[in-house]
């Protein structure tokens, strides 16, 4: 495996609405790792991932994380690590660096 420089401008957005990403590494060649930005805005339905952890770095905005019964306020630099199998949604006005 090579050296790999990503720039943003040439990795394209993929709206699903309320919520924006942007893959900058995923693909076969990087199966264990994907690295994605992002845009939150308004409330996401519950979700679930069963194959990989996840951690949300808090680029920008500010917005909450709902686990079960346990609600977390997160802001511009913080982290949130969900382990897999963990069931959550996210909400509010972010912007996310996304790390599976």
């Amino acid at each position: 495996m090579n050296h790999k420089h990503i720039r943003s401008s040439d990795v394209p957005e993929n709206d699903f609405g309320s919520i924006v990403v942007q893959n900058f590494l995923d693909d076969t060649e990087y199966n264990k790792l994907s690295v994605a930005k992002v845009k939150i805005v308004g409330e996401q339905q519950f979700g679930l991932d069963q194959e990989s952890d996840n951690a949300y770095y808090v680029l920008e905005g500010n917005g909450k994380f709902l686990f079960d019964e346990e609600e977390i306020e997160v802001i511009k630099g913080d982290l949130i690590f969900i382990p897999k199998n963990t069931k959550y949604k996210d909400s509010g006005q972010l912007t996310l660096l996304a790390i599976s």
